[in-house]
């Protein structure tokens, strides 16, 4: 088993709970919403590290969530998109939020607020709430623009 994969779970959890307690209503993303194909398998394992296997994408609540396995077990990327709403709560609830220029229509990057050792990155274009985490690690939030930017650039 993976290092990640308990993470995965309680990010999960965390991410359902952020998404029901926005302020406005939240719609289930649409079905045509897959964020695998936000990054290509090649570009992730330029940006973070050779991966194991195909990525794998899960409905969870009102999100879908794309998650990689690594052949490095201290790797880790998830991405979730949501139809959701934005909501200022998400960026009042972040723990240690920094606002990011250059993504999206508003985007901003929380560390440690899912999990100690963590980095997210929450971006919104339109309609849609984009999430892509990951380890703490040197360049990790170069790691997580760089990604975004390709994610954003898909959508």
């Amino acid at each position: 088993m993976a290092i990640w994969k308990p993470r995965r779970w309680a990010s999960a959890l965390v991410y359902s709970v952020a998404l029901a307690a926005m302020d406005s209503t939240i719609h289930a993303a649409p079905p045509t919403i897959d964020p695998c194909t936000f990054v290509t398998p090649a570009e992730v394992e330029q940006v973070i590290g050779k991966l194991k296997g195909a990525p794998t994408s899960e409905t969870l609540g009102d999100g879908v969530r794309c998650s990689y396995n690594f052949a490095d077990e201290n790797n880790e990327l998830e991405i979730w998109a949501s139809g959701g709403a934005w909501s200022k709560l998400l960026h009042k609830d972040a723990k240690q939020p920094v606002m990011v220029k250059g993504l999206g229509d508003e985007a901003f990057m929380d560390r440690g607020k899912n999990d100690p050792e963590a980095v997210d990155l929450y971006i919104k274009k339109g309609a849609i709430l984009i999430v892509l985490m990951t380890r703490k690690g040197p360049g990790d939030e170069e790691k997580l623009k760089t990604l975004g930017k390709k994610a954003v650039g898909r959508l």
